[in-house]
């Protein structure tokens, strides 16, 4: 009996510290989750985060975050994204019941809770993180253009973190993916290199890129991907002039750089915009036919896309066709989608591709 007696007070104090503790945690924004169900990475916008332990569904505010997960092989996580290009339907088409989300690209929170979205990915906007933590969603940051790489050696490197973050983000098998993408990205930089960084920068093509948002005057600026993805292929980027992510620029600097190529961003129709505009007759890029309109598969290749790998070999063929003219671009497209993205597809497919042609 005085066991017992004993044991009655002391039962009492532990549901009374086990309440205490139930009530402060759900009245704490910031509370520990229960051990098991999440744990910490670190994001691209260099934050120590919590997240769910498996993230089953994920809506991504940034077009390339959605890419990412998708090529990796998760994209059946995806409840909102950018809308999907044809190829992407096409060669990925578990994605067709993710829900579209539309300019400006930031979160509706009503319709996140409704679909019971558990992780949300997003680009450093002011305020826009915080919304979602508001309302209890966990957040990860998947690219941050406020950290630009200065060199291309950093970006290199943030690139294939990218792949990296959301490879541990999600699965060991996309862990696994990601892993093999950027041993191909290193083998195929180191190629171009080898051939590229002995071109004198007199030999060097001027290279300008237009075509941001069907656009020609907006452009993407210094430490941009297209910079990068430029000089590594032997070209010179003339926008680097101008030291912002995403630029703007006028016809009078277009008459002033007179490009010897131009290149239009994968989300232009055509190059019509260019070759049939009065305004662009005089430039030599136009005058001798180097327009060029960039590919877009999975996604635009020139904007942050995994597939900026092979296009890196896609524009030093066009700049310097006599030094890589034993690069078979149909056969590296058919490796590259086939082991890299684990799609399979034919000649006629990447010809299409190449061409900016959606698929039959």
């Amino acid at each position: 009996m005085k066991r017992k007696l004993f044991l009655y007070p002391l039962l009492i104090i532990i549901s009374a510290v086990t309440v205490f503790f139930i009530f402060r945690g759900r009245g704490s924004e910031n509370r520990i989750p229960e051990k098991g169900n999440y744990r910490t990475i670190t994001d691209m916008d260099d934050r120590e985060i919590q997240i769910p332990a498996n993230p089953e569904r994920i809506a991504c505010m940034h077009g390339v975050s959605s890419e990412r997960i998708i090529v990796l092989g998760e994209g059946g996580r995806l409840v909102l994204s950018m809308k999907a290009s044809p190829w992407m339907l096409k060669l990925y088409p578990e994605i067709e019941k993710s829900q579209a989300i539309a300019a400006p690209f930031t979160g509706d929170v009503e319709r996140m809770l409704n679909l019971k979205v558990d992780l949300v990915l997003y680009s450093p906007y002011p305020g826009e993180a915080e919304k979602y933590r508001a309302a209890g969603i966990k957040t990860a940051c998947g690219f941050s253009p406020q950290k630009r790489p200065r060199n291309f050696e950093d970006y290199a490197e943030n690139f294939k973190r990218q792949f990296l973050f959301f490879g541990e983000l999600l699965s060991p098998a996309a862990k696994e993916r990601a892993l093999r993408y950027c041993r191909y990205f290193d083998e195929k930089v180191a190629q171009i290199r080898k051939i590229t960084s002995s071109i004198d920068k007199d030999k060097r093509p001027a290279v300008y890129f237009g075509g941001r948002s069907g656009n020609p005057l907006l452009s993407q600026g210094r430490a941009s991907v297209m910079h990068w993805n430029t000089e590594v292929s032997g070209g010179n980027f003339l926008p680097q002039s101008m030291d912002n992510n995403f630029v703007e620029v006028n016809m009078e600097q277009v008459y002033a750089w007179d490009p010897e190529i131009i290149i239009l961003s994968g989300w232009c129709k055509s190059t019509d915009i260019v070759i049939n505009n009065p305004n662009w007759r005089s430039l030599r890029a136009v005058r001798s036919g180097k327009v060029y309109l960039m590919p877009e598969g999975v996604f635009t290749w020139d904007h942050a896309s995994g597939e900026s790998v092979i296009l890196m070999l896609y524009m030093a063929k066009i700049f310097h066709p006599d030094l890589f003219r034993d690069l078979d671009m149909i056969k590296e497209m058919r490796f590259f989608y086939s082991e890299i993205y684990g799609r399979k597809i034919t000649d006629a497919d990447a010809g299409r591709i190449l061409n900016h042609l959606t698929p039959i």
